[in-house]
């Protein structure tokens, strides 16, 4: 089958979407698809087409002034970009487009409609949570329009946490074209594992001095600042992510910058404690790669970590907020057991949860009843 897959961002821009969509071209591929990727071209140093891990990647011409000016990631499409998408979504068979809120994806579908290809979409973020006023309106409007026209066109939506299927089901989508899915994480490749003391060295960290782990976008949403708040004596926090903080890092922290996807696994290891008191996410995917690497881990509280079964004593939950997160971290680094154990209770979790097999299966089903139409377009 033909399988175009459309993302705003693909790696080696590093974010969760990215992550989502290339695990998802790989494994398609790998079953014997026929995968091609369009997605935004931002850097000029990389090609404009490659062949990648069996499936076929272009980068289409696109600019991303608002993120590299406000740290907000939403890139704007070039004329080229419409032209290579309606080559590419001729060729198709099935056209599946990540997250409705941007430019491509919005494209890609309207082209997929009007050729007559089956239409997927994967669904990553649910109401706007963004704290600046102006953005989280500009994201509501978007994602509210483009919602409203192009769920009701796909034939199923994916979502990967009951936050999203709310959001979903509010949008109007019924429930019976809506995916439950996870978020598969290579359980072999995120796994615990004795630290890696060049890597330590390497990025300038204190020998014999707990982690204190946050991954992600440098932005106000994801709490970097927080956990910034709780470095001081017994510990050394280490952000690592896109984006820069607000002012200076200060005493007893290092700013890593973003980490490249397979260099995770060996910082996960060189960790104590990871913690994302994040706004509007439920297990993003590098709390479940930190996870499945056994760290106990630091999350904002929400009522939809119920619905995993979560057991509260050993999966933080606190409030987004300096003191909840310094409390949370204070408490498990002055206790060895505790740490142990909810390190072994984060480890046992991912593999009955997250496990990438069971995901990739899911996948794999999802275009069954797909029929065939003639081939077109480019190759």
């Amino acid at each position: 089958m033909r399988i175009l897959i459309v993302s705003s961002y693909f790696p080696p821009h590093i974010g969760g979407v990215e992550a989502v969509a290339h695990r998802q071209a790989r494994v398609l591929a790998a079953a014997g698809h026929d995968v091609a990727v369009a997605t935004g071209r931002f850097d000029p140093a990389l090609p404009e087409y490659a062949r990648e891990h069996g499936y076929a990647l272009w980068r289409l011409p696109a600019t991303n002034p608002v993120e590299r000016r406000n740290g907000v990631p939403y890139p704007l499409m070039g004329v080229g970009f419409w032209r290579g998408l309606r080559q590419l979504v001729a060729w198709s068979e099935v056209v599946h487009v990540h997250d409705v809120l941007y430019q491509p994806p919005q494209a890609a579908a309207l082209l997929a409609v009007r050729a007559r290809r089956p239409l997927y979409a994967t669904q990553h973020v649910g109401p706007a949570t963004h704290p600046h006023p102006l953005v989280r309106g500009v994201e509501h409007t978007v994602g509210t329009v483009a919602g409203r026209l192009i769920w009701p066109r796909c034939r199923t939506v994916v979502a990967y946490n009951p936050r999203v299927v709310a959001h979903l089901r509010a949008g109007g989508v019924a429930a019976d074209r809506i995916a439950r899915a996870e978020i598969g994480v290579d359980t072999d490749v995120f796994a615990p594992g004795p630290p890696d003391a060049a890597l330590r060295r390497e990025w300038g960290l204190p020998a014999g001095v707990p982690i204190v782990l946050f991954v992600g976008r440098m932005i106000t949403n994801k709490g970097y600042a927080s956990v910034l708040a709780a470095a001081g004596p017994g510990r050394h926090v280490v952000l690592a992510g896109s984006g820069s903080p607000a002012g200076p890092v200060p005493p007893g922290a290092t700013f890593l910058g973003p980490v490249p996807a397979d260099r995770l696994p060996g910082l996960y290891r060189l960790a104590d404690v990871f913690a994302l008191p994040s706004r509007g996410e439920v297990f993003p995917i590098v709390a479940r790669e930190a996870m499945a690497a056994g760290l106990p881990v630091v999350l904002t509280d929400s009522p939809r970590y119920d619905e995993y079964g979560v057991d509260r004593a050993l999966l933080r939950l606190i409030a987004p907020e300096p003191a909840p997160v310094r409390a949370a971290i204070d408490e498990i680094l002055a206790d060895d057991a505790l740490r142990r154990r909810m390190g072994a209770y984060s480890r046992a979790l991912a593999l009955r949860l997250f496990d990438a097999a069971t995901a990739d299966d899911a996948l794999l089903r999802l275009y069954d009843d797909v029929p065939v139409v003639p081939a077109g377009g480019v190759r």
